[in-house]
């Protein structure tokens, strides 16, 4: 006879498995028994949140709470995994019935139940972003309109413009109006193609992304029944990063708390960073007031950073206005201070941080261990071309290195057609650009080309030139054609001039409307492109321009399957830093041209937003922190712009920081013209003219051109 052997609930209050006061510090400890009701916790970076939702949660269960009624909301699928294995790890079973996962996820999984009182069925589709930009298509070829006829936005940024409004609240049209007033000519058009896009999502019973934050708190506020059903169920609720929540968002898990009012949200209003998404750190601050009567937690302990970067982060924070004031302290020793380290320019910066990355890494820290951070993508630029030529191996974290980015590409290969017309790729590349013209198109224009370059002479003419006259373009591709003409005229006349000069001819051309009409982040495109221009600047002739370049995307391939295998440094953004850390961090551009970003400041809160940012940076270094600038962007080019270090820089105190100094002052050396009108041509209205303009109004009057006078000698 076989011997009985039961096993015990893993939710049996009377066994607890975990020693909480062991495990926890006091900070923690207090969230993890007293999270009943409304609670806000604010944990300060490297404090160990994720930590003390893990325990709550284990907490709970072993209280007696089931699994099914508590809702554990986090942002990434990642996050959600992680906190369900640390559950289990510390219960020694899985909670298979706990709720966890993204707004999104939650949101699909109740309205499959709950969707027929909203109009769907429970096998409703859902669209990636991939099948939502098919589908706008799809509505603008139904409303006949021709994208490439009218400089019509693609579908990827109607898109994101749909997606802003609907995370956001703000009506399409007024957002349109007022952030995007490019597209006011065809605003009517947008609009139609928004309402028919909404329309054959319902008629297919499918939903984007956002559809499912939407309906389902549609759901929730116009069904009472369904409201309070899961209301009932989700005894607790717990938000993480709740400092990133939108305005929806926030109305959800208000919603699915209403009854029991067990509702706890974690998060840091100091590294609320994503305002550009539609988050709302209002959320976070108004809190108290929208819950009367909650509980307000802090978690300062920081078990990531030293004191002195520490202290660096909070001196600089302090200056926010809005915020719930608060310091962290450190648990790791260390009393190295953060290093302030002014350059002379963009190419001195770059040397400095490559030549500390060795010195650190023969010191012992692992490759790996050190990031790079900036501001901007573009700041990379010169510190990839220093870490290239000393055959430093890293990882651009959530992009493209600088030059294999497609923007960067395509202005290249309106250089390239200038300099060799045979060149294929590039003369294809800058072809279907162009309105009107298509792949076939392209193909059968170079083609004809081709043909009529015939033998090489050798008069002063280039190639290309006798043929804009010669060649008939087909009729749709007849303004595409005129418009590519123009550029390619404007370059070849400036041939001659500073690669830094070609490149801005372009930029000031028509492709700087295929941008803003292609992608959403046309701004940082641009911005991109006018680092690659300071770049040109340093070269005498559009040769030796393409040369380096060349070997830069060359070496970008050929090293990338020998990187991979190699430990190689970090790149990143500071957006794309956030909840990471490494030994040393590297903290570049710091000017105040840079950090804060100059279209922040044009915004509501932006100047607060990018303190934020900066305390972010800081608080990504466990022991070495760099803090770099240099005084001359563009150094000896013919845009070289002076810099003043950030206003962040100014709020740290002196003795926080140590100062090298790389260089002496270069204010000296600079020959500025007296007169701005030998920089900048003006025209009637005292305006700049674009500078492709004042290149072909010299070429058809043919009159001599003058030289500008550089910046520098």
């Amino acid at each position: 006879m076989a011997t009985p052997y039961v096993l015990k609930s893993a939710t049996d209050p009377g066994q607890l498995r975990v020693d909480y006061p062991k495990e926890l510090n006091r900070e923690q400890l207090d969230v993890v028994q007293r999270g009943d009701g409304a609670c806000l916790v604010l944990a300060g970076a490297g404090s160990g949140k994720t930590r003390t939702i893990v325990y709550r949660v284990a907490y709970l269960i072993e209280r007696g709470v089931a699994p099914d009624r508590i809702l554990l909301v986090t942002f990434t699928n990642k996050a959600a995994k992680e906190m369900m294995a640390r559950v289990e790890e510390l219960l020694g079973t899985f909670p298979s019935s706990l709720w966890g996962g993204t707004f999104h996820h939650v949101a699909n999984v109740l309205l499959r139940r709950y969707g027929r009182h909203v109009g769907f069925e429970p096998n409703f589709t859902i669209l990636d972003e991939e099948d939502s930009k098919d589908l706008v298509n799809v509505c603008i070829k139904t409303l006949k309109i021709d994208p490439k006829a009218m400089r019509f936005p693609s579908a990827g940024v109607i898109r994101g413009l749909i997606s802003l409004s609907r995370n956001t609240g703000e009506d399409l049209e007024t957002m349109i109006s007022e952030s995007k007033p490019e597209f006011s000519k065809v605003l009517p058009s947008l609009i139609e193609v928004a309402r028919l896009y909404e329309q054959r999502k319902r008629r297919a019973n499918a939903m984007d992304f956002d559809d499912l934050l939407v309906v389902l708190r549609d759901l929730l506020k116009s069904n009472e029944s369904v409201r309070t059903r899961l209301a009932t169920q989700f005894q607790y609720v717990l938000v993480d990063e709740y400092q990133d929540t939108n305005h929806l968002q926030a109305e959800i898990v208000n919603l699915l708390s209403s009854v029991h009012n067990n509702l706890l949200v974690v998060g840091d209003d100091a590294q609320s960073i994503y305002a550009f998404r539609g988050a709302d750190i209002q959320n976070i601050l108004t809190f108290p007031k929208a819950h009367p009567g909650a509980k307000l937690f802090t978690l300062a302990t920081n078990y990531r950073s030293t004191q002195p970067i520490l202290d660096v982060a909070n001196a600089v924070i302090a200056n926010n206005r809005e915020q719930f004031p608060k310091k962290l302290t450190h648990v790791r020793d260390g009393s190295i201070k953060p290093v302030m380290v002014p350059a002379a320019s963009d190419e001195q910066e770059a040397s400095f941080v490559a030549q500390r990355i060795l010195e650190l890494r023969d010191d012992g820290v692992a490759m790996r261990d050190i990031a790079v951070l900036f501001r901007a993508a573009f700041h990379s630029q010169a510190l990839e071309f220093e870490l290239t030529r000393r055959d430093i191996p890293y990882e651009f974290r959530g992009g493209l290195r600088f030059f294999d980015r497609a923007h960067i590409k395509d202005v290249l290969a309106y250089l390239k057609v200038v300099e060799n017309p045979r060149d294929e790729m590039s003369f294809l590349r800058v072809l279907r650009h162009q309105v009107g013209i298509g792949e076939q198109t392209a193909g059968r224009m170079f083609e004809r080309v081709q043909a009529g370059l015939g033998n090489e002479t050798e008069d002063q003419q280039h190639p290309l030139e006798r043929l804009f006259t010669e060649l008939a373009p087909e009729s749709r591709s007849e303004r595409g054609w005129k418009s590519l003409r123009g550029i390619l005229e404007a370059l070849i006349v400036e041939r001659t001039q500073s690669p830094e000069t070609l490149v801005r001819l372009v930029m000031d051309s028509e492709y700087r409307d295929y941008l803003k009409n292609q992608y959403q982040d046309a701004t940082d495109r641009l911005a991109d492109l006018d680092q690659l221009a300071l770049f040109a600047g340093k070269y005498d002739s559009l040769s030796k321009f393409l040369s380096e370049v060349t070997l830069q995307e060359s070496f970008g391939v050929a090293n990338a399957s020998e990187n991979a295998n190699r430990e190689q440094i970090i790149l990143s953004t500071v957006h794309q830093a956030k909840g990471l850390e490494w030994r040393a961090v590297f903290l570049i551009h710091l000017s105040d041209s840079s950090f804060p970003h100059p279209r922040a400041l044009e915004e509501d809160g932006g100047l607060e937003e990018e303190r934020r940012l900066f305390y972010v940076a800081v608080t990504r270094a466990q022991e070495h922190l760099f803090l770099s600038y240099s005084l001359a962007s563009g150094y000896r080019t013919m845009t070289m712009q002076l810099n003043a270090p950030s206003p962040f820089l100014k709020e740290i105190p002196e003795t926080m920081f140590e100062q090298y100094a790389i260089s002496e002052a270069i204010a000296n050396d600079l020959d500025l013209p007296d007169d701005p009108d030998q920089v900048i041509d003006l025209d009637d209205d005292g305006k700049p003219k674009r500078l492709i303009d004042r290149v072909l109004q010299s070429h058809a009057e043919k009159k001599p051109r003058r030289k500008r006078p550089p910046y520098v000698h």
